[in-house]
């Protein structure tokens, strides 16, 4: 019988990190999700209450108590996978208008925080010496990262250098059987951009819908991506950004 995975998800809270946190919960995944507010944790806690999860509400740019939390359970018998969701986007400007303390906070959270969790995430990966394939992680970048974008001078760089970053892990770690990868998603409807749209002048959704060749997305297309190339079934895939927009970046 097949080892379950144990498996981390940050910003598991709401959004795409929900939607992970349920899909992986599907196979009987072990999960700790993390997330800056316990509310919604604990809603997908209860959510899942059939399947072994813990919760730990910390933020992901706090480098110890983040470290602290991963430890914790991966202490308690590993860590297969580590999907790096969390993300923020405080402020749409432009670079002449984009705040200080947005920029650096945006880029604590975006960037640095993957760095904590893939820095704390891979001595428990590189400890499974049983599997030839010791661990996977998926960052979460977005189709901002891939190119330049309207209104997202804090955004954008941060997610790119996800992107970047991502590579380097998969170059760095490869050899000893650590995959990484990169999804970048087009237009989710979150709860959080669900407003942002409904703000939008009807000309301007209407833009950004129909760039959208399969529509806008929902979190959980954008978790069965990240499932995949979190399994076996993606063993032979490492370094990849992966678009799941909808078309948006062939349209």
């Amino acid at each position: 019988m097949a080892t379950k995975q144990r498996v981390v998800i940050t910003g598991a809270g709401t959004g795409i990190g929900r939607a992970c946190a349920h899909r992986f919960a599907k196979d009987g995944a072990e999960l700790l999700l993390i997330g800056r507010r316990r509310g919604p944790l604990e809603k997908v806690y209860d959510e899942l209450s059939e399947n072994l999860v813990e919760i730990a509400s910390v933020d992901c740019a706090e480098q110890s108590a983040v470290t602290n939390a991963i430890n914790k359970f991966g202490d308690k018998g590993g860590i297969n996978v580590l999907v790096a969701n969390a993300g923020i986007n405080p402020q749409r400007a432009n670079a002449l208008d984009t705040d200080a303390d947005k920029w650096w906070e945006t880029l604590e959270v975006n960037i640095g925080g993957v760095h904590y969790c893939c820095q704390a995430a891979l001595p428990h990966m590189l400890q499974n010496a049983a599997n030839p394939e010791r661990g996977a992680i998926v960052t979460v970048g977005s189709i901002a990262g891939m190119a330049g974008m309207k209104e997202r001078a804090a955004y954008g760089p941060s997610k790119a250098a996800v992107i970047n970053y991502t590579k380097a892990l998969a170059i760095d770690f490869g050899k000893q059987g650590v995959r990484a990868n990169c999804v970048c998603p087009g237009f989710v409807v979150t709860d959080i951009n669900r407003d942002w749209l409904d703000s939008l002048a009807s000309n301007v959704r209407q833009e950004i819908e129909q760039r959208h060749v399969l529509g806008l997305g929902n979190p959980e297309a954008v978790a069965e991506a990240i499932h995949f190339l979190a399994s076996p079934a993606a063993s032979w895939i490492t370094g990849v950004e992966l678009a799941v927009d909808g078309g948006w970046r062939a349209s």
